[in-house]
């Protein structure tokens, strides 16, 4: 991150920190320049006279008064804590009310601990000494991008009572998509809004990212137009992108980019290959795997630089066809899975198992070379090609044809309809119900398409989502 960005939050940090010390210790120390300087200056803050001078006033009303009658009472059935009676006063409950109001989980169940604390040992201290203005200082925290998470980590698990709003980013085929979704603890997705457009190649080449500055510019203002300013990001790149390869672990020296067997499964240059490895265990299983996937660095780093300059909380930066394969192998149990993932003009082939190995294939063609106005006819010479690669492939291992070859992708949307359905032996992941999720257009405030039809890509990324969490 741009180290003005961590300056900043290392300062405001700091003075949270402060402030936090003065707040819940000892405030009797008036030697205290420094403590004594700022509990005056919060003291005049306007904002909050109204609500410290209604509870100084029900301090002298009721808080004294119950307490010499605590003091006086022998009886223990009377000597119930002050505590608990002032809890059912009016009073308190609308002061409680307004702590609600805060922002800061955190924040509000220390005032709340704090206040009762005072109220049961009778405190002396006076709530125009406690730091208001700590309100304001949790505000600015809070609007910082880090607050919420941290971008080397996973979000925390959704609270049972609320949702969790995810903005999710797809590229491929030159098209950029945005989605706002919320996800539930029941892992329940609702897609609240969406918005697609194409980018030109002076923005994103072939592959690379060619103007970040111009590209974020772009998803600045689509996040802007969301409502996703304050929302965690997931990423997913086309899987054209990525290369997957399973090794045994014993094959292996290391477990690095620098051993010599991950280097030759790399169909790009050494200097320019980053490999992401990921551990396959199972108990039936007498060796590891190791699966690894493939990119381009300089891809990668176009991308990652681009993040950067949004500076927003990131989940991760994925390829699409692998989660939806896990997902599938989790639900459908077959000696051997096949998946495809239709693009414009490359088609990715993913072949594997739960336990096993996972391996994928570029077949040099997409929906773009078949495309005409006789859909069926499209539709057919497509798909017999897809069947003919697989043989050819499979020709050279020990897999059979399956019966089902699972299909994702835009193709869908442009290969597919009533009139033209899906040969057999080819299954939309759409049949499965990889996700619980809601999509309803008709009903969004925010739905900009620049195709006809993104449907298959909106269950793809919900199942991604739904994966990832």
């Amino acid at each position: 991150m741009k180290n003005n960005s961590a300056f900043k939050f290392l300062k405001i940090s700091l003075s949270l920190e402060k402030i936090n010390r003065f707040l819940f210790k000892n405030t009797k120390d008036d030697k205290n320049k420094e403590k004594t300087s700022l509990a005056t200056n919060i003291s005049k803050f306007e904002r909050y006279k109204n609500l410290i001078k209604k509870f100084n006033q029900f301090k002298k009303d009721e808080l004294v008064l119950e307490s010499k009658k605590r003091r006086k009472s022998k009886n223990k059935k009377g000597n119930l804590s002050i505590i608990h009676k002032v809890k059912k006063s009016k009073k308190y409950t609308k002061f409680i009310r307004k702590i609600n109001e805060l922002t800061d989980i955190n924040l509000k169940s220390k005032i709340k601990n704090k206040i009762n604390t005072l109220i049961s040992k009778n405190s002396n201290l006076k709530l125009n000494k406690i730091s208001l203005n700590k309100f304001n200082l949790f505000d600015k925290l809070k609007s910082h991008k880090f607050f919420y998470l941290n971008k080397n980590k996973k979000p925390k698990k959704i609270n049972n009572k609320y949702s969790q709003k995810i903005g999710i980013i797809f590229y491929g085929d030159h098209n950029l998509i945005l989605i706002n979704s919320t996800i539930n603890h029941n892992n329940q997705i609702n897609i609240i809004g969406v918005a697609e457009m194409p980018i030109p190649t002076n923005v994103i080449g072939d592959t690379l990212v060619e103007d970040s500055n111009e590209l974020a510019n772009i998803l600045l203002d689509s996040i802007n137009l969301l409502d996703l300013s304050d929302a965690p990001l997931l990423v997913t790149l086309s899987s054209s992108f990525f290369n997957i390869h399973t090794f045994l672990v014993s094959d292996l020296k290391q477990i690095s980019e620098s051993d010599s067997k991950v280097k030759a499964k790399s169909p790009y240059l050494p200097s320019n290959t980053i490999v992401d490895f990921l551990r396959i265990s199972d108990k039936k299983l007498s060796d590891g795997l190791i699966r690894t996937t493939y990119s381009k660095k300089d891809l990668i780093n176009s991308w990652t630089d681009t993040l950067q300059i949004i500076d927003q909380p990131l989940i991760g930066l994925i390829p699409a066809a692998p989660h939806i394969f896990d997902s599938i192998t989790s639900k459908i149990l077959e000696d051997t899975t096949f998946l495809i993932d239709i693009e414009s003009s490359i088609t990715t082939l993913l072949i594997g198992s739960k336990f096993d190995s996972l391996e994928s294939h570029k077949l040099p063609f997409g929906y773009s070379l078949y495309i005409s106005d006789n859909l069926k006819e499209s539709n057919k010479n497509y798909f017999e090609r897809v069947l003919n690669s697989i043989e050819l492939i499979i020709n050279d291992s020990n897999h059979k044809l399956p019966e089902n070859i699972f299909v994702m992708g835009s193709g869908l949307d442009k290969l597919i309809n009533k009139q033209a359905p899906l040969p057999n032996r080819f299954k939309s992941i759409l049949d499965l119900k990889l996700s619980d999720y809601s999509y309803s257009p008709q009903k969004m405030s925010v739905h900009e398409l620049v195709s006809n039809s993104i449907n298959s890509n909106i269950y793809s990324l919900a199942s991604i989502l739904s994966s990832c969490l």
